[in-house]
């Protein structure tokens, strides 16, 4: 996998990356730097092409870097709070299994 992605004529370290957002056929990529990139590929590209290594998918708009998350909220909130401080949902679907991923690492 390559370490990292062009989004227009910006090559962006995939290790910069915090969360991927979806809207439609555009996603919304915002960076450690607080940079926003919009791609004319969707979330689902990105999805497949990150895996589920290095990234996570708590809903079906947000793909978050695993390495950018300070906390998880599965109880209240149901949130995932990153290191921008940005708080991204987790969908009711998603809770267990991210609950059962996150306990077993």
């Amino acid at each position: 996998m390559n370490e990292h992605i062009t989004v227009g004529h910006t090559i962006v370290p995939i290790s910069e990356i915090l969360v991927i957002r979806g809207e439609g056929n555009y996603s919304n990529i915002i960076t450690r730097d607080g940079r926003k990139l919009i791609s004319c590929r969707t979330l689902k590209y990105f999805a497949l092409m990150f895996g589920t290594i290095d990234f996570i998918r708590p809903s079906k708009s947000a793909l978050v870097n695993r390495l950018a998350i300070v906390h998880i909220d599965f109880k209240s909130q149901k949130s995932i709070k990153l290191v921008n401080g940005d708080l991204i949902s987790i969908s009711r679907r998603n809770v267990r299994p991210l609950r059962e991923l996150f306990q077993t690492h």
